[in-house]
């Protein structure tokens, strides 16, 4: 049992760092976006990145395991990705920015999806996960329309 939930622990602590990730990627993206309806949109996405971390460290207690602090190495990879955009977000071209949100929550869509397809995950986390995993979709298909107008 230990195992298991040391398993779950580290694929739950690698969600919360991609949740963190996330949510600071949106706050540069609201900081360099000019339009005002943009900028509301990635603030609301970074909140609910930040919803999502408080969420899965919940899990993690339950757990009786540790919480990685952000930047921890379970997802560096993730955050390379956000990391790297972000220098496209100092230029303030909008659809850079939007590129490098969609290509943010696409990673993200992945290593939820990665999870939720663990049978060494329980079921009774599987629920939340898919909320959240719900709301980065929504979130990439907001992102995705503003590509087309």
């Amino acid at each position: 049992m230990e195992n298991r939930n040391q398993n779950t622990t580290e694929k739950i602590n690698n969600l919360i760092d991609i949740a963190e990730d996330g949510k600071e990627g949106y706050e540069n993206a609201a900081k360099d976006v000019k339009d005002s309806n943009m900028k509301s949109s990635f603030l609301l996405f970074a909140q609910e990145r930040s919803t999502y971390s408080s969420q899965l460290r919940e899990i993690v207690n339950q757990l009786q395991g540790e919480a990685e602090e952000h930047g921890g190495d379970s997802a560096g990879s993730m955050h390379r990705v956000w990391m790297d955009l972000k220098s496209i977000f100092t230029g303030g071209d909008t659809d850079a920015i939007i590129n490098a949100c969609i290509t943010g929550e696409e990673a993200a869509v992945k290593e939820y999806n990665l999870v939720l397809n663990d049978a060494s995950i329980s079921e009774s986390y599987k629920p939340l996960i898919m909320a959240q995993l719900n709301g980065i979709e929504q979130a990439l298909a907001s992102i995705k329309s503003q590509v087309q107008k």
